[in-house]
C-alpha cells in the first residue's frame, strides 16, 4: 500500500484501496439497496452507518487474525467507489482466510468482481501468507456461485441453514495455494 494514496492494490480497471470519508454516501446507497443487501450480513445500512463504519477502519489494517478488513473497490478510471471486499484471516489458523463481497448493482455483469476477488486473493496468498481462502455462499445467490466457479474456488461443502427465518443451503468454496 502506498501511504498517500491508501492503494493496496491496482488491476486493469479498479484500484483496491482504503476506504475514506467521502465514500460514505456511495457506501450507504449501494449496500441500502434490498437486491445488494439480500445474502449480506446488514439488514440497514444508511448513511450515518456508512460513516462509523468508515471511521472504525482508519486504524485497521488487512490480516489481523480473526478481524475483518473491508476493502474499497474503485474504478481505476475515475476513482469512484463501485464496491467492497472483506477478508478475515483466521484467528485460530493464520494460514486461513474467509473473504465476502459487494458490489453496486449498477457494476455487476462486466466482470469487476471477478477482478476485484482475484487481485484480493492474490494480495492475501503474496503479502499475508494466506494458503486457504474459504467463500461462503447461499445458493439461492447464483451471482455468486458462478464468481466463486470463474475464480477455480473448489466447493468442499453444502451446509443446511436458515437465514433471515427461511431454510437455505449454505455452499463453502475454497480456493488454495
Amino acid at each position: 500500500m502506498t501511504e498517500e494514496t491508501g492503494c493496496f492494490i491496482r488491476t486493469g480497471r479498479l484500484q483496491i484501496r482504503k476506504f475514506c470519508p467521502d465514500d460514505a454516501p456511495v457506501l450507504a446507497a449501494y449496500r441500502s439497496d434490498p437486491e445488494v443487501a439480500r445474502y449480506q450480513g446488514w439488514t440497514e445500512f444508511d448513511e450515518a452507518h456508512a460513516r462509523e463504519f468508515i471511521a472504525r477502519l482508519q486504524a485497521a489494517r488487512p490480516g489481523v487474525p480473526g478481524e475483518w478488513y473491508q476493502f474499497a473497490v474503485a474504478l481505476l478510471s475515475e476513482g469512484t467507489l463501485i464496491g467492497d471486499i472483506g477478508l478475515r484471516v483466521h484467528a485460530d489458523d493464520p494460514a486461513a482466510a474467509d473473504i465476502g463481497y459487494t458490489l453496486m448493482t449498477s457494476q455487476q455483469g462486466r466482470g469487476l468482481a471477478s477482478e476485484a476477488v482475484r487481485a484480493v486473493s492474490e494480495y492475501a496468498f503474496s503479502r499475508l501468507g494466506v494458503r486457504r481462502i474459504q467463500a461462503t455462499i447461499d445458493d439461492r445467490n447464483l451471482p455468486s456461485l458462478a464468481l466463486a466457479r470463474r475464480l477455480g474456488m473448489v466447493e468442499e461443502a453444502a451446509v443446511e441453514t436458515v437465514w433471515r427465518g427461511v431454510p437455505c443451503v449454505d455452499r463453502i468454496f475454497v480456493l488454495r495455494r
